[in-house]
């Protein structure tokens, strides 16, 4: 089967639901509301979307993929719909920040238990190959849920979200078939074709958000997708034509980095203030993105290319190893960061200080202290001048 006509049919079926699903979402008043802590839209939004990108995405996988090939694809199938329904419910009455949490748990011991899709070999990275049982569980387990977050908090702008989970399926779509994974293949190009349909309506100004239904089920497939890329290739030679795949877990790093780099950060910046993790703020990359002026469309694009960045160096030094790739992905991703807080604070202050230069005296101009001063000595100077001559 052609690998396109996943990608094309999902594409169809999420493009044109979208719209009778915002006519429903405005009669049914199901928005996301603008809010002061951490949303930066003025307009309220209908924030179904992940309903059209998972219903999309299932539909093709179900009429194009021979799920015989994929052998645990009911527990991939029963943690996503652990993971769908809790942020659906989310996105239409709230669901408790803990509640979430164990939701995502048990989706995660679904798909790493049941579904035996776990980290299986690190590959040399920190000295680890196999790994035992229980560390292969708590390990995937503990990936699964950060991935999911990360996704999760990353979708804060119009775009964003769907263009790094686009860029996501493309560049996984493109290793499974190098690897001769046609099942695994076929998940990413109807993956990607459910995004693409949905980001035609999403792009700034955006007439629909995922939601959490969305971006928590982002997330899932994300880490399901890096988890089957990291075992494939530690069992399987993969040539991609100009190198060959020995670095797998750094460049599934790569491929996810910023957000995961984004959540990291703001939850230690969050710990550190002695405020919870999960406070909504507006320190995210995107929101510092849109605090140098670029538009939504724009800080989009930056980061998407960013990863780019990051994916292409993952690329080409696969050959280093493990562990020294990843000790230049952190650097990379540390110095980047650091660069755009020096940026944003000399951009802050020359703003104060242009402020300052600004701001209007409340005093006459003969009155100011140093011209009193000056005035004062004169006067002396003229006087001492007539008692000398008298």
């Amino acid at each position: 089967m052609r690998p396109e006509l996943p990608f094309v049919f999902s594409l169809l079926a999420v493009a044109l639901s979208i719209s009778p699903l915002i006519t429903i979402a405005i009669r049914k008043r199901l928005f996301d509301l603008p809010s002061e802590d951490r949303k930066i839209h003025k307009r309220i939004v209908p924030n179904l979307g992940g309903l059209a990108i998972f219903s999309g995405f299932l539909l093709s996988v179900s009429m194009f993929i021979d799920l015989s090939t994929l052998k645990v694809s009911n527990y991939i199938l029963c943690g996503g719909i652990v993971i769908f329904i809790t942020g659906l419910k989310d996105d239409i009455i709230g669901v408790d920040p803990l509640k979430k949490f164990v939701a995502q748990f048990i989706a995660a011991f679904i798909v790493t238990m049941l579904g035996d899709i776990r980290i299986l070999d690190l590959g040399g990275f920190m000295g680890i190959y196999n790994l035992s049982y229980p560390f292969s569980i708590g390990l995937s387990v503990i990936a699964i849920v950060g991935i999911v977050n990360a996704f999760n908090l990353i979708d804060g702008i119009d775009g964003l979200a769907g263009s790094l989970g686009l860029l996501l399926a493309l560049v996984y779509a493109w290793l499974f078939y190098q690897a001769g994974e046609p099942g695994w293949l076929y998940v990413c190009m109807a993956l990607g074709g459910a995004l693409t349909g949905f980001l035609i309506h999403n792009i700034s100004p955006a007439k629909i958000f995922m939601g959490d239904s969305g971006s928590l089920m982002l997330g899932y497939i994300a880490a399901v997708l890096s988890i089957q890329f990291i075992n494939t290739s530690a069992f399987e030679f993969v040539d991609l034509g100009f190198t060959f795949v020995s670095s797998a877990p750094a460049l599934a790093m790569a491929i996810i980095i910023l957000p995961l780099f984004d959540t990291l950060r703001v939850f230690a910046i969050r710990l550190a203030n002695n405020q919870s993790p999960f406070k909504a703020d507006r320190n995210h990359l995107h929101h510092r993105m849109l605090s140098l002026g670029l538009s939504h469309m724009m800080a989009t694009l930056v980061l998407v290319l960013i990863t780019g960045l990051f994916i292409a160096t993952a690329l080409v030094f696969q050959s280093i190893g493990s562990n020294q790739l990843v000790g230049i992905l952190i650097i990379m991703i540390i110095f980047l960061n650091t660069l755009l807080s020096i940026y944003i604070y000399s951009r802050k202050r020359g703003v104060i200080e242009q402020e300052i230069l600004d701001e209007p005296l409340d005093i006459e101009q003969d009155e100011l202290p140093i011209q009193k001063i000056m005035k004062s000595k004169m006067d002396q100077n003229e006087m001492l001048k007539k008692i000398s001559k008298n």
